[in-house]
Formats: structure tokens, sequence, C-alpha cells
């Protein structure tokens, strides 16, 4: 079955080492979707997205599948001309369990003021309780740092507020686009605990093709490839490689995560174990 468009307009954005090799809360057994007014957008399928490409929905929910602890094949196979075709469509997706994604308003939320410049609050980890302010322009999707969605937490707050917004999404998306953005966190909190370090996000659409979903066959996908390395003033440098996998009209529809190792450690970008994978699911 062939897909045009999904009522789930929803891209989450990178949380490096934040939530991975935790599930999500469970989802209600009957989630009930409030109606949400969704842009025109219809795929022409050119290869590229662009800023109009790429709705932004606040309200719309997402249901992804999480797998933890997969083997994965990032490479794919060969497809038509130099496209790939990527088969996520294994494990049966009965086997993991959902979690839902939901793209918030900014305002109202209690770490707003420190974003100035952002415009929605992007969920990093499904059951959104971990949020990333995000600014969305011509230029590009960026994230501004991430903040708990809950100021008091049982397992205390994170609150990391970036001094240069990272460029998640470069515009237009196609293949050979790039960007790197370094970017660092001064008098940070990560789960309560004091934090200050500096990012390297590198960024690159690094292939086009076809994308296998348990639900969905996505004829014009681009692999998103981002590699993270972080350098904390006090602790162990470490690197991490998602692969986001991006549609027109639809946004994120899977995204496969490496696990996150010291920065010493060699890492490939088409590594073969994945700590997470995140599935588009209906």
């Amino acid at each position: 079955m062939c897909c045009e468009r999904v009522p789930a307009l929803v891209v989450a954005a990178l949380a490096v080492a934040a939530a991975l090799g935790c599930l999500p809360a469970p989802a209600p057994e009957e989630q009930l979707y409030q109606p949400v007014a969704l842009p025109a957008c219809k795929p022409n399928q050119d290869g590229r997205v662009e800023q109009h490409e790429l709705p932004f929905v606040v309200g719309a929910t997402a249901r992804v599948r999480v797998g933890l602890e997969r083997d994965v094949d990032v490479v794919g196979e060969p497809g038509r001309g130099s496209a790939r075709v990527w088969d996520l469509s294994r494990p049966d997706p009965e086997e993991e369990p959902v979690g839902l994604l939901t793209l918030e308003e900014l305002s109202g939320q209690w770490f707003a003021d420190r974003f100035p410049d952002a415009d929605v609050a992007g969920p990093l980890e499904p059951g959104n309780a971990l949020l990333g302010p995000l600014a969305v322009d011509e230029d590009g999707v960026k994230l501004h740092g991430s903040a708990s969605a809950e100021e008091e937490t049982a397992s205390g707050r994170t609150l990391l507020v970036y001094d240069q917004p990272v460029t998640l999404y470069p515009f237009p998306l196609e293949v050979g686009a790039e960007a790197t953005t370094v970017s660092r966190v001064l008098g940070g909190e990560l789960l309560g605990v004091p934090v200050a370090f500096e990012d390297t996000t590198q960024v690159s659409v690094s292939a086009h093709g076809q994308v296998l979903l348990p639900d969905l066959i996505l004829d014009d996908a681009l692999r998103v490839t981002i590699r993270l390395s972080r350098l904390p003033v006090a602790g162990i440098a470490v690197q991490q490689v998602t692969h986001v996998f991006v549609n027109e009209c639809l946004g994120e529809v899977a995204r496969i995560s490496s696990p996150a190792v010291p920065l010493t450690d060699e890492l490939p970008d088409d590594f073969s174990h994945a700590a997470a994978v995140w599935r588009l699911s209906l």
C-alpha cells in the first residue's frame, strides 16, 4: 500500500543519550485524536523537500513503534538508478510498544522565555516528557535546546539552552545538502544535574529512495544522517549517529539511532546495531 499523506505531521528532533534505552509510556488503548487543521500539501516526488513541504502542525499527533537494541541495515539495497530501498517492515510492529509524538505550542511552557527565537515545542521522546524548542524558516529547521515538559519532576528537570541553534534540516533537503553547527550549553541542567558541554552536529542528506514500513510504502524518502559529538566540561566525550528518514508532507517517518559511545571509539555511519528504532505506525 502506498501512502500520499498521513494526518500526523510531526518532526521529532535529535535528543542524544537523553531517552535511549527507555520504552515509551503505554499509549491509551483508545487514543482520542482532536481535529487538527492540516495545511494543503501534495507530494510532487521531486527528490527534495522544501520548507512548505515539511509542515509543522501544532496539536498533530504521530504514532510510532519503538524498538530497542535492534540489528539494523541502514545502508539498504540498490533501487532504481542511484536510489536505495530500506526495508524497515520487520519486526512485526505488534511486538513493539506504541509511543505518541505531539507537536506543542511553545507559549505557556515553563521554559518558553528561555527560547525567545523558537516557534514550537517538538517532542524529543515518545510521550512528550522531553521537548525541543524549534524554529522553522526558509533556511531550515533549527533546534534551540531541550527541556523537560514539567519543571518539577521526580528524576530532576532538564533545561539545556544552546548559544547557537542546531540546524537539523537545511532547506531544501536533497541529496548533498549539509550543515555543521557548533553549539555550547553553559549552566544547563540534565535530570537535575548541572552540566556544561559543546556539541558539534554534522547533518547531511546522504541518500534517497524507498522506505518500507509495516503499514506504508514511501517512494520518495530522504535519509538524513546526523552525527553528534559532545564534549562535556567534566566527563567522557561521546558521539552518536542517527539516520532520520524524511518524506514530503509527512516529515519524519522513521529514525535509527546508534548507541552513544566514547568519542575515541570507532562509530561508522553504516552501523549495524541500533540503540533505538522509531517507525511511523497507523
